[in-house]
This record gives structure tokens, C-alpha cells and sequence, in this order.
């Protein structure tokens, strides 16, 4: 039985006098002056601004429990971008997220906080684990986890090589929340300190002070009259063996396709160097479609397959979408048959949960008589993803090339030994692999431009292919070819497979395009260190326009030394060394046509 959680419960709040407070805690999130009281409680005291501006050009790490409404984070964010120096990365624990609805109304209190506007955009979604979020042109880098403190730090210790600067502790009073000020919990803080390493909290308990003293925090109250008696502060003090982890200055990517751009682009932001080798040049390969559906492609077996999915969609909607080349358009799954319907209810079970209110989550589920008034289409039943959209590929591309760490080579070089290197060149990313044995082929596929017909599409419909209505031509596809098909054969396929869709009047083709996607034996991306500084992101096959950012972001994260934006099982699932223990069992598994 599959024990994982998808869905997380919403924080239920109730508002006095702007200032919100939690159900589940009986506790505010803030009091009236709360920008104030971070300055006063978590900035002033650990002299994050001073110390980050001594670090010039790096990273400074702010570990947090108890991410709430973010008043934190973002008063802190913006804060280092006023000063203009240093970068943030802040990593944040939160049991009970807050909904959408909860992100505006904290936005609106909050008009002049770049951050959180931004944050309000594109909260993290309410499914469990970790995400991430890139702020104020990739300065300012959120990794937040959704679940119990526990958890978290325990995923935290074996992937977060860079230490943390400063803890901000910051959940509920502890006579309200005690699970977070357990001593086990303060340990954990405690493995992921160096020296010097800074604790600052509200609480002045007795028994806070006393545990953060036992692990070899030197603590002082801090005076906060009139406001409050004190406060506490604390420094690491034990010489620790947790050295900071160093990225390499310069890496060099293979491959200037969605996958190889968007992997790029989140190293760039984090201050590397980036060559981009492709002799072809920008988005070619199966990333030369001018239209492409961002959608979630969901499974809803919650398996770690499903859950990459899930998580892949929201990190690129967050990470893409203000780019050149993606349209926010909105994007239905229809259910025709009894067993799609049956999908369907249960994908929205799992992601949806107990959550009454559609309208303030992201996927909504349609019945029939909803479908034809809202969207004048007749299905059993729909999913609505208002957050879909539709992306140029080579717009994209460029834009996320475009950027004053990153240059574009447009010819091929043979990675080495001697460089950092990430692989990102569809099927042919095998060659480069280390001899790690990556079960990849090419699967062709074909998009078909056709003239608008009588039928009254206006909204995307996805699933098995795709139909995308625009003004001067619709788009119909994509075939998935197991054998190379003729243009007229896919183009047939096309139109038919969208007939429902299109209606049954003549078609009249006005263009197309093919190219191959690289696809996996297990269908799942690649993604992931293969030792000897090098790492690969391909195989994303038909999902890549949502598959591709995460990827990024992963191998981002292991180049920094970061936790990554995806829990372990989600790890291994996309893992290159996967295939190493089935080849033993069965030999190797050849994918693609055979000739």
C-alpha cells in the first residue's frame, strides 16, 4: 500500500485588525509592527545584512522553522536587495501552508514588498515536500518544505552541503506548538551549523535556552522593551567539520534545447559561468515547436513518477512564466470514457484533497453540464488547469539563454575530464555518460497547423495529444511514433485522434513540423550527478516543456551543494545509475526503433 501524502491541509485562518491568526495554533502569525519586529527579533541581532556584506558575490544561508504568512523571508529578501550585495539562499519549514487566497490578502497588506508580490504570484502549491522559488533576478533563492519539521531536517542533513548561516525559529509559542521546539529537533539545527553559525528566536523559554545550550549554542537574551521583555540569541561555538561546499566557477553545458537552456539559466542565476555548446544551434531537435502545452501530465498514483509530475508542473509555471514565449491560457483534460473518468476523479482526489474551495486550488474537477456551459465541450467529465499554458520552445530558449553569464557557442566540443559538464543532448547524451548505460532512444513526433473549423474550441484540451486553438490556426498533435511515420500518415493521425475536439468538418492542413523526442525505458527523465563533475538532464520526452525547469533546478542544487527542490524517492526515480541494477537482471533494454 502506498503510504505517500500528496495533498497538504491549508492553514485555516481568522483576521483581527490585519493581523492573521491560526486555527490550529490559536497563535498570530505577526503583530501590527511585523516588519519591525523581524528587523528587531532575527535581523538586527544576528547582523545578517553585516555579515552577508562580507562575503561579497556569495551565499548566505538563512535556515528558518516556521514559514507561515513569509514575513520573514520576504522582509529579509528585500532587505538584501536594497543593501545590494550578497545573494540569499532561505530554506523554511511549514506544517500548514497557507492557501491562495491567504498568499493575496497577505500580498495586499504588504504593497510595497517586491518579494512579496512576487511570492503572492507564485506561492508554492499545497502538496508536500520541497519546493522552490527564484526571486528578484535569481538573487534571492526560497527552498521551502511542506510537512513535519522532522521530515524536513532529516532531508535537509544529507543533501544541504552548504552550511547554514543563521536559524530564525519561529513557529507558534511553544506551549502551542511543542512538536518544533523538541530537543530532538534542536539537534538537527545543531548538524547543520558551522562555527559561529547564528540562532535568533522570539521565545525567551527557559527550556528553548537551556536545549540550544546543551548543543553548544552560547545564548544571550536580547532586550526588546517596550514590545516585549526579550528575546534570545545565540552562536555556535563547537569547531565543526561541515566545511563549505565550493561550486565550480565555470560549467559548460551540451546541448542548447529546453533542457539544456533551463539548466543553464538556474546556474547562471546562482552566480555560475555557463558555455552552452550546440552545433545546430538554439532549440532544435524536439525542441523546435513553436507551440508546446505546459500542462501536468498527472498520474495520480502517487507514485514518485507521479510526484515529479506534479511538483515538475508547478516549478516550471513558477519558473517560466513571466519568460518570452509562454501564453497563460488555461487547459482542460477531458474524460470520454468510463475508465479516463475514473483517472480523472482520482487525480483530482489525490492533489485536490479535502480542500472545499476549487476556485483557490490549482486543478478543478467538471462535470458534464459544467464542461458545456463553461466550455461549450460535451465529455463525462474534465479537469481545468487555470494555471496551463502554451510555450513558443525556441522563444523560450532564447530567453533563458539570454543572460550575461551564459554564452552560446554554436558548434560541438567533446566534454573532458578536466571541466564541469552537463549533458543535455537528447539520445546522444549516452555517449557522454560516463559509461553509466542510459537506456534512451528517439521517439519521432509531428505537430499539425490546420485552419479553424466550425467547432467551438477556445479553450486547449490535452491528454493524448493535444488540441490548441489560436486565431489564425489551430494546432493538432502530437503523434508518438514507434516507427517513423510518412507527414500524411501523422497528419492523418493527428486530426483524427482530435476529431471530438475539432468537429467533423473537412480539415484543411496548413504546415507541420517533426522532430524526435528522447524518451526513457521507464519513460521517466534522467536527471542527476555522473560523477567526476559531470550530470545529465535528457530523456524528458513529450512532458519536457514542464519537466525541463526541475531538472535545472536539481542539478542546480547538487552543483551548489543545496537540497534539492524533490524528495529522495523522487531522487532515485530519475536517477541515471537506475538502470545499472535491471540491466543485470534482464541485460539491456533497447528503446526506439530497431532497424
Amino acid at each position: 500500500m502506498n503510504e505517500h501524502q500528496e495533498f497538504i491541509s491549508p492553514a485555516t485562518l481568522r483576521w483581527r485588525d490585519q493581523q492573521p491568526i491560526s486555527d490550529q495554533f490559536d497563535d498570530i502569525y505577526f503583530s501590527a509592527d511585523g516588519e519591525q519586529e523581524v528587523s528587531r527579533i532575527f535581523l538586527q541581532p544576528s547582523r545578517i545584512l553585516e555579515r552577508a556584506s562580507q562575503r561579497p558575490g556569495s551565499w548566505f544561508t538563512v535556515g528558518e522553522l516556521g514559514f507561515g504568512s513569509a514575513l520573514n523571508f520576504t522582509v529579509t529578501a528585500d532587505a538584501f536587495v536594497q543593501q545590494g550585495q550578497g545573494n540569499l539562499h532561505f530554506i523554511s519549514v511549514e506544517a500548514h501552508p497557507l492557501q491562495d487566497s491567504d498568499w493575496q490578502t497577505v500580498a495586499r497588506l504588504r504593497p510595497n514588498s517586491p518579494t512579496a508580490q512576487a511570492l503572492a504570484a507564485q506561492p508554492p502549491p499545497l502538496l508536500t515536500g520541497w519546493h522552490r522559488r527564484s526571486f528578484l533576478g535569481g538573487r534571492v533563492q526560497l527552498s521551502v518544505f511542506h510537512g513535519d519539521v522532522s521530515a524536513a531536517l532529516t532531508e535537509l542533513e544529507p543533501f544541504q552541503h552548504q552550511p547554514v548561516d543563521a536559524w530564525f525559529l519561529d513557529g507558534f509559542a511553544p506551549n502551542k506548538n511543542p512538536d518544533m521546539w523538541r530537543q530532538p529537533v534542536m539537534a538537527k539545527l545543531a548538524s547543520l551549523s558551522n562555527t559561529g553559525t547564528t540562532v535568533a528566536t522570539f521565545t525567551s523559554a527557559g527550556q528553548v535556552r537551556r536545549d540550544l545550550e546543551a548543543l553548544g549554542f552560547t545564548m544571550e537574551k536580547v532586550d526588546q522593551r517596550p514590545f516585549k521583555r526579550t528575546s534570545l540569541l545565540g552562536r555556535f561555538g563547537p569547531k565543526t567539520v561541515r566545511p563549505a561546499h565550493r561550486p565550480p566557477n565555470q560549467i559548460n553545458v551540451l546541448g542548447g534545447g529546453i533542457a539544456g537552456a533551463s539548466v543553464a539559466r538556474q546556474l547562471a542565476d546562482m552566480g555560475i559561468a555557463v558555455r552552452v555548446f550546440d552545433s545546430a544551434g538554439i532549440a532544435t531537435g524536439g525542441s523546435k515547436m513553436s507551440v508546446s502545452a505546459l500542462h501536468a501530465r498527472l498520474l495520480g498514483d502517487q507514485s514518485p513518477a507521479a510526484e515529479f509530475r506534479a511538483r515538475a508542473y508547478h516549478h516550471a509555471r513558477a519558473s517560466s512564466g513571466a519568460f518570452p514565449g509562454v501564453r497563460a491560457s488555461g487547459a482542460l483534460q477531458l474524460a470520454l470514457t468510463q475508465r479516463e473518468l475514473s483517472k480523472i476523479r482520482r487525480i483530482h482526489e489525490v492533489y485536490q484533497g479535502n480542500l472545499a474551495k476549487d476556485h483557490d486550488h490549482w486543478i478543478t474537477f467538471l462535470k458534464p453540464d459544467e464542461l458545456t456551459e463553461e466550455a461549450n465541450v460535451e465529455a463525462l467529465g474534465g479537469l481545468y488547469f487555470a494555471g496551463a499554458g502554451v510555450v513558443n520552445l525556441p522563444q523560450l530558449c532564447s530567453a533563458l539563454l539570454d543572460h550575461p553569464l551564459i554564452e552560446f557557442c554554436p558548434e560541438t566540443r567533446e566534454p573532458n575530464s578536466d571541466e564541469a559538464w552537463v549533458i543535455a543532448c537528447g539520445s546522444k547524451s549516452r555517449d557522454y555518460s560516463l559509461s553509466i548505460p542510459l537506456e534512451i532512444g528517439e521517439v519521432w513526433g509531428q505537430l499539425d497547423w490546420i485552419e479553424p473549423t466550425s467547432a467551438p474550441l477556445a479553450t486547449p484540451i490535452v491528454g493524448n495529444g493535444y488540441a490548441i486553438p489560436d486565431a489564425k490556426a489551430w494546432v493538432v498533435g502530437s503523434s508518438y511514433e514507434q516507427r517513423p511515420w510518412t507527414s500524411e500518415e501523422a497528419t492523418t493521425s493527428n486530426i483524427e485522434n482530435n476529431r471530438r475536439f475539432i468537429g467533423n468538418d473537412a480539415v484543411t492542413p496548413i504546415s507541420h513540423k517533426r522532430g524526435p523526442r528522447c524518451v526513457s525505458s521507464d519513460r521517466n527523465p534522467i536527471i542527476g550527478s555522473l560523477g567526476n563533475q559531470r550530470w545529465v538532464t535528457t530523456a524528458h520526452g513529450s512532458i519536457g516543456t514542464s519537466s525541463a525547469p526541475l531538472a535545472g533546478a536539481i542539478i542546480a542544487s547538487q552543483v551548489m551543494g543545496w537540497v534539492p527542490p524533490v524528495s529522495q524517492r523522487v531522487l532515485k526515480c530519475v536517477d541515471p545509475l537506475r538502470f545499472v541494477a535491471r540491466q543485470a537482471r534482464r541485460g539491456v533494454k533497447v528503446v526506439g526503433p530497431v532497424e
